[in-house]
C-alpha cells in the first residue's frame, strides 16, 4: 500500500515527432514538453536484476493520477523521484471507471 497517497508530484514528458535517418519518424526527447501533475500516488510494483556480461535492473511502478489530470499515452515518459520512467503498455482509460477516477499508468525503468 502506498505511504503517500495523493501526495506525490510527477512530470509528464511528451516529445514531438521529428524526421530521423532514412525519413523515419522518431521522438525528440531533447525538446519534450513537461507538464507537472500533483496529487499523484505512485507505488513500486516490482524489480528484477539480470547478471550477465552486463548487469541490468528493471524496476516497475504504478501511478494513479487524479481526476482531470492530462491524459497519458503509451508514447510518453514520466519523471518521478529524479528518474525518468517509460510508460509500460497502454494506460487505462479513466472514463471507463467513472467520473471520479483518474488514469492508471504502469511505469518501467531499465538501468544498466
Amino acid at each position: 500500500m502506498p505511504g503517500h497517497i495523493g501526495r506525490q508530484t510527477v512530470v509528464l514528458l511528451d516529445a514531438p515527432l521529428v524526421t530521423g535517418s532514412y525519413n523515419k519518424q522518431v521522438r525528440n526527447w531533447g525538446s519534450a514538453t513537461e507538464t507537472e501533475v500533483r496529487r499523484v500516488t505512485v507505488d513500486y510494483t516490482g524489480s528484477s536484476e539480470t547478471k550477465n556480461a552486463s548487469d541490468q535492473t528493471v524496476t516497475t511502478a504504478r501511478a494513479f493520477l487524479p481526476p482531470r489530470a492530462p491524459q497519458v499515452t503509451a508514447w510518453m515518459r514520466v519523471r518521478w523521484q529524479d528518474r525518468t520512467w517509460e510508460v509500460d503498455g497502454v494506460p487505462a482509460v479513466p472514463e471507463q471507471a467513472g467520473p471520479l477516477s483518474g488514469q492508471v499508468v504502469d511505469l518501467r525503468e531499465v538501468a544498466g
